[in-house]
């Protein structure tokens, strides 16, 4: 990691073909600030050691805590975990879908709509508070966001169509436009796998204990990277997977946040619906061991710790990021073997990919001549 924090994206360009890339990404394992400490002391440290995400972070320091045995100590009520996760959730997509995605294409920013949103989402306590600000965002995504799309009786046809109707209104409607005019964005060959929803009993059985500060650089399932967050989340959605058929997998990333902004305004109006895959699940991973998996909005976010007595013996923490940059991962594969006309095109291109993966720090992209072209 660059001494500012931010990860190091390195485009290696032969030519008009971008051949390569590499992530610099060694951050430091936070969770070793947590051993030795008590298990009070470990979960009120938590949500203050993450700027983003924070009531997720807490959420599954409890959950892991309290599956590995902990003593005096207990979650929240169902309804409320999903409530702080599904307002967390609803806030980071807000802040991509309202700021980032219309700013990289030349867009206004809703800024001043995004604030007021943001806000009541921060304040979202009671039941009715909740349900009235689910029905707002709703809203939002059919009036403001995707009007283009809600105009029309049946879903569009092919490309063509769902670019005219993208263009008909709403400011992520211009966005994807944008995306699928720049051409396919799916890598030449097979695509990184998206990241099955697993119970966390079944997760604790593949990791077999505390996973190693490596695993948690550089996380895999049956040995292969993956890629988690909202695409994996929703990849069987129709607009999704018809992106995905056109191998428009960026575009589809975005519409997929759309479609996750909405679930968390369905789970604030209607809390545990039995149709809803849970938010949090926890199980335990050994002897005086737990786990603990929450979804968030970069992903599959997994808390592990064994516990000595009351005190932390072991804890790791393995991040959405680490998944979608991992050396094999979507970023690495997706971001190479292309061609681009000049160094702005290709990083815009590189810049839409690093949003639709959504890291959880700052960033910085660097495009590099190949040695001796």
């Amino acid at each position: 990691m660059s001494p500012d924090g931010r990860i190091r994206l390195r485009a290696i360009r032969d030519g008009r073909r971008i051949s390569g890339v590499r992530v610099e990404n060694p951050r430091p394992q936070a969770a070793q600030a947590l051993v030795g400490r008590s298990v009070e002391e470990a979960v009120k440290l938590v949500p203050a050691l993450f700027s983003l995400c924070s009531r997720a972070q807490g959420i599954a320091a409890i959950a892991a805590c309290v599956a590995a045995g902990a003593q005096n100590l207990a979650r929240a009520e169902a309804w409320a975990e999903e409530r702080a996760l599904a307002t967390e959730i609803a806030q980071e997509h807000l802040w991509r879908l309202m700021l980032d995605w219309p700013k990289l294409f030349g867009h206004s920013p809703r800024t001043d709509r995004f604030v007021e949103l943001h806000r009541r989402l921060g304040l979202c306590g009671e039941a009715r508070a909740a349900y009235e600000l689910g029905g707002d965002l709703l809203d939002l995504v059919v009036v403001e966001l995707l009007t283009g799309f809600f105009r029309a009786a049946r879903e569009p046809s092919g490309l063509r169509e769902f670019v005219e109707r993208a263009r008909r209104g709403g400011s992520i409607g211009a966005a994807l436009a944008d995306l699928i005019e720049m051409g396919s964005s799916t890598p030449e060959g097979e695509a990184v796998p998206l990241l099955p929803a697993l119970a966390a009993g079944a997760w604790a059985h593949e990791l077999g204990g505390v996973p190693s500060a490596d695993f948690c650089a550089a996380p895999t399932l049956f040995g292969r990277a993956h890629e988690t967050g909202v695409l994996a989340r929703h990849a069987g959605s129709m607009m999704v997977r018809n992106l995905l058929a056109h191998r428009h997998r960026i575009a589809a990333r975005l519409f997929a946040r759309v479609v996750d902004l909405s679930d968390c305004a369905s789970r604030l109006r209607h809390p545990l619906a039995s149709d809803m895959p849970v938010l949090v699940d926890a199980a335990p991973l050994g002897e005086n061991a737990g786990l603990a998996c929450v979804e968030t909005a970069r992903g599959l976010l997994m808390h592990a710790v064994r516990l000595d007595g009351e005190r932390i013996a072991e804890y790791a923490i393995v991040a959405p990021t680490e998944w979608n940059f991992h050396a094999d991962g979507p970023f690495v594969r997706e971001g190479s073997g292309w061609e681009a006309e000049s160094d702005d095109a290709a990083l815009l291109r590189l810049k839409a990919l690093v949003l639709s993966l959504d890291p959880c720090v700052e960033y910085e992209i660097a495009i590099e001549d190949l040695a001796g072209a």
